[in-house]
């Protein structure tokens, strides 16, 4: 494989590239016009010969042929290796956006068909009708038959889709249409009135559930179609000259190797965004690299449009380091650090450097404190994060609330600051107080505690210790919160092995928005907590 020098590269590549956009369709495209019109050089990666849109070409500067072989380096200075059409380059770019178009499969098997010259993908029909008015497209009385989610749901997106090219059809052409459907699925914006319209047209819609009808190919390539009405308990059969399907939409061919290269964490499907709220629209667990469009989920072609201006936005505030909140740094002490790799592993945002000693990166780092838990050697401290000593001897019964009686249970309660902390802010606006004898302590992600801090809690004197994560999939750092339940299911068997109860340790899923139901979860909790003390 021929390797480019960088003199050769500067040559070719003037300007340097800013941002490198994977992708080439519609929204990749118009993420890099609309970096270039706010003053970014956006370079769009193909893996095809693809090339721009009439008169868009001098709005990007296009890499095709293009492979992902490497990813180094972290926000503000990525260092990607890919391979042009046999040749190696070395682009380093402050930021990456990763807009893939999604893979449409059309759905001939789930109504017995298969492929023919008269059974059109919606994908197809859309293409055939971009570029024709609906009206050249079909003879006169042409009978048109949709296709959608009969034994499985299709998503509102599609349904959406083809609701508009049965709209567009039956309003605009000498056709007649029928919608024949399933469950449909209307959430898409618009849909639904695009059902009252098409109806208004024209457009005959059926609508099945159990008995779905047979399809049967004639042998001048039309079909006939025999259902049941399920409310007249009728037999009927129904001519059509074309039949539209549905489809199913997933990840990009090629998504799965730019996510695993770009160390992007994926959701159950494949795209390339997990199923994490806190990640939407655009973010990914790595800062600096962004998620659009068919790269991130199922969106319809105009939410696809409406996705790149919204990254482009999130892209130019994290260029201008408007993205940026004040975080506590954290530090990994030399001479204590036994190079393990335990933080690099486990760390979700890849801020772990390994050079010639190990050093957490800032512009990476977001501060969830999940290497502080898991360090073995203790060696990684996070500026301001109070769980050491001083905060366990506050548990201590002569130390904590003054004037509570002798009796009073003694419990520790850790919460993430971003669900549990906003919480217990919300339970204190609304008159609530911590029962007597409790202490609340926010920490910056539930994965910041160990097995070894709760341990420490009981150690100091506490009656029972409840941690407070987020719900699953609503975690700022991905998996702190399953890291946290892991900690506490190793800290209840070592109890266990003390004589002490298991019950008096917790875990609890908690929102932000959960300010009176955390305030019941602590009291019920300190009423346990009595009970096992015999008070």
């Amino acid at each position: 494989m021929e390797e480019r020098p960088d003199s050769d590269l500067r040559k070719q590549a003037s300007p340097p590239p800013e941002v490198i956009v994977f992708g080439s369709g519609a929204c990749a495209q118009k993420i890099a016009a609309n970096l270039y019109d706010h003053g970014v050089n956006a370079w769009l990666a193909a893996r095809g010969d693809a090339s721009p849109a009439a008169g868009q070409g001098e709005k990007r500067h296009w890499l095709t042929g293009v492979e992902l072989t490497a990813c180094h380096g972290f926000a503000n200075n990525f260092e990607l290796k890919l391979t042009e059409k046999g040749s190696l380059l070395h682009q380093h770019v402050p930021a990456i956006v990763l807009a893939e178009d999604d893979d449409r499969c059309p759905n001939y098997a789930p109504y017995g068909l298969s492929p023919n010259p008269r059974v059109l993908s919606i994908s197809s029909l859309e293409e055939k009708m971009h570029p024709a008015s609906p009206q050249d497209l079909f003879d006169n009385g042409t009978q048109i038959v949709f296709l959608c989610g009969w034994h499985n749901d299709s998503h509102p997106a599609i349904a959406q889709r083809m609701l508009t090219a049965c709209h567009r059809l039956q309003n605009r052409s000498p056709v007649t249409t029928y919608f024949m459907t399933g469950n449909l699925k209307v959430a898409a914006n618009g849909a639904e009135a695009l059902v009252h319209s098409a109806k208004r047209s024209g457009a005959l819609f059926l609508k099945f559930t159990d008995n779905f009808p047979t399809i049967q190919t004639r042998a001048d390539g039309r079909f006939e179609i025999n259902y049941l009405d399920e409310l007249t308990r009728t037999d009927f059969q129904l001519k059509a000259d074309w039949i539209v399907v549905d489809e199913t939409i997933g990840p990009g061919r090629h998504l799965d190797a730019l996510a695993k290269g770009l160390g992007i964490n994926q959701d159950g499907i494949g795209f390339a965004q997990s199923d994490n709220v806190r990640r939407l629209s655009n973010a990914t667990n790595r800062r600096g690299i962004f998620v659009a469009g068919g790269s991130r989920g199922i969106l319809s072609d105009a939410e696809q449009l409406a996705d790149a201006d919204q990254v482009t936005l999130n892209l130019l505030a994290f260029l201008n380091n408007q993205d940026a909140e004040p975080l506590p740094p954290v530090a990994i002490d030399r001479g204590r650090c036994a190079r393990c790799l335990t933080c690099h592993r486990l760390c979700p945002h890849k801020a772990i450097d390994i050079g010639d000693h190990m050093s957490v990166v800032a512009e990476a780092c977001q501060s969830c404190g999940i290497c502080v838990a898991a360090c073995p050697a203790r060696a990684i401290d996070m500026q301001g994060v109070n769980i050491g000593r001083a905060v366990y001897q506050r548990i201590k019964k002569s130390a904590l609330n003054d004037g509570a009686p002798q009796d009073t249970s003694q419990v520790m309660v850790f919460g993430c600051t971003r669900s549990a902390g906003q919480a217990r802010a919300l339970s204190r606006l609304a008159g609530h107080r911590l029962p007597k004898g409790v202490l609340f302590v926010e920490v910056p992600c539930g994965g910041t505690i160990s097995s070894q801090h709760l341990l420490a809690a009981f150690d100091a004197g506490a009656d029972g210790v409840m941690l407070c994560t987020c719900h699953t999939d609503n975690c700022q750092s991905e998996i702190g919160n399953q890291l946290a339940r892991k900690g506490a299911d190793a800290a209840r068997i070592l109890l266990q092995a003390a004589g002490v109860e298991s019950d008096r340790l917790t875990v609890a899923s908690v929102a932000a928005n959960m300010g009176n139901e955390l305030t019941f979860m602590i009291d019920a909790f300190v009423d346990r907590i009595k009970a096992l003390n015999g008070s």
